[in-house]
């Protein structure tokens, strides 16, 4: 049986440990798709956001190019029928030099085909806005800058300086890029003076702080040491996370209930060896209570029968008294086990009356005191300033008288036992301390316990049934009290029994 149980334990453990392993890797494993998942976002928003800051400063400049040539202070436009081109020219002149010009030849001006008047500042605009979103297409986009006009050139020039690429304006626009893939994790920009699509040239400490770093991009900035511009992201756990939810929830629910149900059957399976121990313990120390008074008994049958006893009265008288002095212990041994099942349905009744508790108390020590074999030494102080408690009498001596019997058998020769009641929180509390072979501390939790004994090996040197403790714990309860136990080995053992009052 007890190898058998082991085996089931040992099977529980492996299967526990193998369900927490395939939970774990199948975490892991979706753990790492999901990162790959945030890195692949997160490139698609730094490439949006690029863009998307580049496209930025394009309308910046060609609003401002715009402008400046509607200025004539600076420009001066004009339109005049070529006959060489077959249609309407737009030319752009220098205000301060009026040969630095140049024709809407190179350029396309579809839509646009009505001379412009003096004044006419409608047209103008439109023509202007043409050329400056052509200019748009054909220059910035290309990140280049034609002087077709000297100062139009320098105008351009100093405007693409001033909006240069720039963090700044870049982190707002990735960070709503990245609010749209509810994406909320710590970065950085990190730039370098050349670099590759590839993640080369970090070290252990960068990966280690930034694991997620996106792919390298140009920024065409003039500044040194800012050609590419890569994103560097923490560890993105609580992304990772958030995106597993429900099934990351689930398989910790699962987890838990397979480890839950493992534990507990594995407990309810040390619960039944220890109960089958103490329940084997239980038979071979009852078997031994039952032997005594039987062999007594037969012992004093057979001298009555075989060896002419009958013929003397006086050892007729005394045989007879033994047999009938163990044939009483028989049957309260087997009223005290057929009790017990009694007392755990909790089919027994109690009766509270008024008793005398210091009357009661004196009468079990007096007979304790007065048997053979032991001498016995009590002292009794009553510090509760009462001696009448509501108890059922009989059940009330009977829990007194099962703690001394203990507290007798369990003590050497020379038997001191100490009694001290007081008041304690609407309890009348009745302390029994004795100076016997005391308990262990890891036994202490047990001895309440139906049949338990302290563990001796297959001696039996003192009698008994783990009934006694049992039985008191039993009977304090149905009264609506608590008991409770402390011991030292080779110090003796302390019971309170705590009666309501």
């Amino acid at each position: 049986m007890q190898k058998n149980i082991r085996y089931v334990i040992f099977g529980c453990a492996i299967a526990l440990t193998l369900v927490l392993l395939l939970q774990f890797y199948w975490i892991t494993k979706y753990y790492k798709v999901n990162q790959n998942d945030f890195e692949k976002e997160v490139n698609l928003a730094f490439e949006d956001a690029l863009k998307k800051e580049f496209s930025l400063r394009c309308d910046t400049i060609q609003a401002l190019i715009e402008q400046r040539l509607m200025d004539t202070t600076e420009f001066k436009i004009s339109s005049e029928y070529s006959n060489r081109h077959q249609r309407l020219m737009y030319t752009i002149s220098n205000a301060h030099n009026l040969k630095d010009k140049f024709i809407s030849s190179s350029f396309s001006f579809n839509g646009i085909s009505t001379p412009l008047l003096p004044g006419d500042t409608v047209l103008k605009r439109m023509i202007a806005r043409k050329f400056a979103y052509n200019m748009r297409t054909e220059d910035l986009e290309n990140h280049m800058v034609y002087y077709r006009t000297q100062n139009l050139g320098n105008f351009v020039d100093s405007s693409v300086k001033k909006y240069d690429f720039d963090t700044s304006r870049l982190r707002p626009v990735l960070n709503r890029y990245l609010a749209e893939r509810n994406i909320r994790v710590p970065y950085k920009f990190y730039f370098r003076r050349q670099d590759s699509t590839l993640n080369r040239g970090f070290n252990s400490k960068q990966t280690t702080a930034y694991p997620i770093i996106t792919k390298a991009y140009p920024t065409y900035t003039q500044k040194p040491g800012q050609q590419y511009v890569r994103a560097m992201f923490t560890n993105p756990f609580s992304y990772v996370v958030s995106r597993m939810g429900l099934i990351f929830a689930a398989s910790l629910i699962i987890i838990g209930v397979v480890a839950f149900s493992l534990i507990g059957l594995m407990r309810m399976l040390i619960k039944e060896k220890r109960l089958s121990a103490i329940k084997n313990d239980f038979i071979s120390n009852i078997t031994h209570e039952f032997k005594t008074p039987i062999a007594t008994a037969s012992a004093a049958i057979e001298a009555l029968t075989n060896f002419d006893v009958l013929k003397d009265a006086d050892k007729t008288q005394r045989y007879l008294s033994h047999s009938k002095n163990e044939l009483a212990k028989l049957s309260l041994l087997v009223d005290k086990v057929l009790s017990s099942s009694l007392y755990d349905s909790k089919q027994f009744d109690i009766k509270p009356e008024n008793i005398d508790a210091d009357d009661a108390i004196q009468k079990i020590m007096e007979q304790f005191a007065a048997q053979p074999g032991k001498t016995v030494s009590w002292t009794y102080n009553n510090n509760a300033g009462t001696s009448n408690i509501q108890a059922d009498k009989l059940y009330f001596e009977h829990a007194i008288n099962n703690v001394i019997d203990n507290a007798v058998k369990y003590a050497g020769n020379d038997v001191t036992i100490n009694i001290q009641t007081h008041l304690k929180n609407n309890f009348w509390l009745l302390t029994i301390t004795d100076n016997g072979i005391g308990i262990e501390a890891n036994n202490l939790p047990l001895v309440f316990e139906k049949f338990y004994r302290v563990p001796s090996g297959n001696k039996h040197l003192v009698k008994g049934h783990g009934l006694g403790l049992s039985y008191v714990k039993n009977i304090i309860e149905r009264h609506g009290g608590w008991c409770s136990i402390a011991s030292m080995p080779g110090k003796g053992t302390t019971l309170t029994l705590a009666w309501p009052v």
